[in-house]
């Protein structure tokens, strides 16, 4: 069995709400995906983790995301179904709990997904889990995947190594997601300071400079901060 992971990466943080903010899909398909679509007796995404009991869904980082790659999974229009399918055939290959939060997914996303369609074939092509390219005469996955997958950090001192850092605006962007910092809200990378501090300094006048003052940050760092608000 594989190890488990680190406390702060399993620990219920993060609420349905910020959940959906991160991973682009309505709140109410996240409690779906936990507790099942009710009256429907349709199973959850995450069976093992089912939610049924809980008024208040707490979910963990590595179940945000988890919940981010699934979502992602889901665009092209396959079936919960599928999706749900899926899941449970990375599960089998990786061989560890939250596997689409690993490493390994993401560095064998293509062949998993490939051998998933030969395994559990579909007349659907609105069941395809993603819609792959081709490239130089191989299936590629399409760069919107890639490129959501890039903006996690894995750990390198594990095997499996779970994702535990997440940049929700790119790497170009200096804000992250990381469970250890600013009670896993999103906080300036490198820091334990949370964004929405800076960003309330903003909406009570504070210029850059004055940031920088008060929160003892590089003046750089400050505007990187404040022109990727502007941008989102």
């Amino acid at each position: 069995m594989s190890p488990r992971p680190d406390e702060h990466l399993t620990a219920p943080t993060y609420t349905v709400a910020e959940t959906a903010a991160l991973a682009g899909i309505s709140g109410q398909t996240v409690s779906n995906w936990f507790r099942g679509r009710r009256g429907s007796g349709q199973v959850p995404l995450f069976a093992e983790r089912r939610r049924d009991d809980e008024t208040d869904i707490r979910l963990s980082f590595l179940e945000v995301s988890e919940t981010i790659v699934g979502a992602l999974l889901r665009r092209n229009g396959a079936t919960m179904a599928r999706l749900r399918t899926a899941r449970e055939f990375t599960r089998e290959f990786i061989k560890t709990e939250h596997p689409l939060a690993t490493e390994q997914f993401k560095m064998s996303s293509r062949r998993i997904l490939l051998e998933f369609e030969e395994a559990v074939p579909s007349s659907k092509k609105s069941d395809l889990l993603v819609d792959f390219t081709e490239q130089a005469g191989q299936n590629v996955l399409p760069i919107y995947f890639t490129a959501a997958l890039d903006q996690f950090d894995y750990r390198d001192d594990c095997d499996p190594a779970w994702a535990h850092r997440y940049h929700p605006h790119g790497r170009q962007t200096p804000l992250v997601i990381d469970p250890r910092f600013g009670s896993g809200r999103l906080t300036v990378e490198g820091t334990n300071i949370r964004a929405d501090s800076v960003f309330a300094r903003v909406a009570n006048g504070y210029s850059a400079e004055d940031i920088t003052d008060d929160l003892r940050l590089p003046i750089d760092l400050v505007r990187a901060v404040l022109q990727s608000r502007t941008a989102a």
